[in-house]
């Protein structure tokens, strides 16, 4: 027997708190019928069938929800070997690292609202091969392509502006980098799904698209922060805000999302542009286009598929209550 949600077991804490406050009542109203006279007596008069059947339902009813918590940890007993399948792709997240992706404009700033955009279409390519690109004003590999969801998972999760040493924004070199990624023999779908602000200040990342097409590979943006432009922090090593950037001049630097050069590169990719939140949501919203590129089946590894045995318990509970209602409240005259 084994459990598929252990830690719900605590729950059971509240049935033994419920016994408690039963056995409480109980001794008060033991006491007030001694205040009123004989208890026999006035179980005598009024009919009730005594605290040996009121003890017996309360055991009842509590065993039951006992057994009803049981059910909920989804006791699991015998199993069976499935392998799983599903439809899988090739794709390459390529992550903007730039400073500019430390403005606020998004919340709580860009880098972090695309990594969760960059999660949520992790999560729901599952069967898929993926690799992972950070890119400023050069490009460098992550990870390549792989199925170690956990892993790639930590990597954008600790992805910081300080990645890479070189500033800047070069949309080209990670977009070749990304194709030479997906380069390749193969039967699966291909994608890159490019999350940044879309400010380009070096080379010309239409000059990357032909080798995304000699890959096989479509291009899928998503644009983090707001046309308005915010400012970009300057922060410690504790991550407190100690001012701005400013340019050699000493002027204050603006940035701002460049939805025009995202949403061309998409439309001239193959792919669609969506605009970021850091909800997840626009991620979601491209996992089934880049899942429609083809219709390759991934056989995934060999589980144990588990039979849930929770009816048992359920039925057992049932019939404790039941059994709680048979127990006579009343005396018999």
């Amino acid at each position: 027997m084994r459990w598929s949600s252990p830690q719900l077991v605590h729950l059971l804490w509240g049935v033994l708190v419920l016994g408690l406050l039963w056995l409480y009542a109980e001794r008060a109203r033991r006491l007030t019928e001694l205040s009123l006279g004989e208890p026999p007596a006035l179980r005598a008069l009024s009919g009730e069938a005594g605290p040996r059947a009121r003890a017996v339902r309360v055991l009842l009813v509590l065993s039951a929800l006992a057994f009803l918590v049981l059910g909920v940890m989804r006791p699991q007993a015998g199993f069976r070997l499935v392998t799983t399948t599903s439809q899988g792709v090739d794709a390459v997240i390529a992550l903007d690292v730039s400073r500019s992706m430390d403005a606020r404009d998004a919340r709580p700033s860009r880098l972090e609202a695309a990594k969760r955009e960059a999660l949520a279409i992790l999560n729901g390519l599952e069967g898929s091969r993926i690799g992972l690109v950070e890119f400023a004003g050069s490009a460098r590999t992550v990870s390549p392509l792989s199925t170690d969801r956990e892993g790639l998972a930590s990597l954008i999760e600790t992805a910081t502006t300080r990645d890479v040493d070189r500033p800047g924004t070069d949309l080209e070199n990670a977009l070749s980098l990304s194709a030479r990624l997906l380069a390749g023999p193969g039967e699966r779908p291909r994608a890159v799904v490019l999350l940044s602000d879309g400010e380009n200040l070096e080379g010309n990342p239409r000059a990357a698209l032909s080798e995304l097409k000699r890959a096989g590979a479509k291009l899928y943006t998503i644009g983090l922060g707001t046309t308005q432009g915010a400012t970009i922090p300057v922060v410690d090593s504790t991550g407190a805000v100690i001012g701005v950037k400013r340019d050699a001049d000493g002027n204050i630097v603006s940035t701002r999302l460049d939805e025009d050069t995202l949403r061309k590169l998409a439309q001239a990719g193959g792919g669609r542009y969506e605009r970021g939140d850091g909800t997840g949501t626009a991620g979601l919203r491209l996992v089934d286009p880049i899942r429609s590129g083809g219709t390759y089946e991934a056989r995934g590894r060999t589980i144990r598929a588990y039979d849930e045995r929770f009816p048992w318990f359920a039925a057992a509970a049932g019939v404790l209550l039941i059994a709680e209602r048979l127990v006579p409240r009343r005396r018999r005259r």
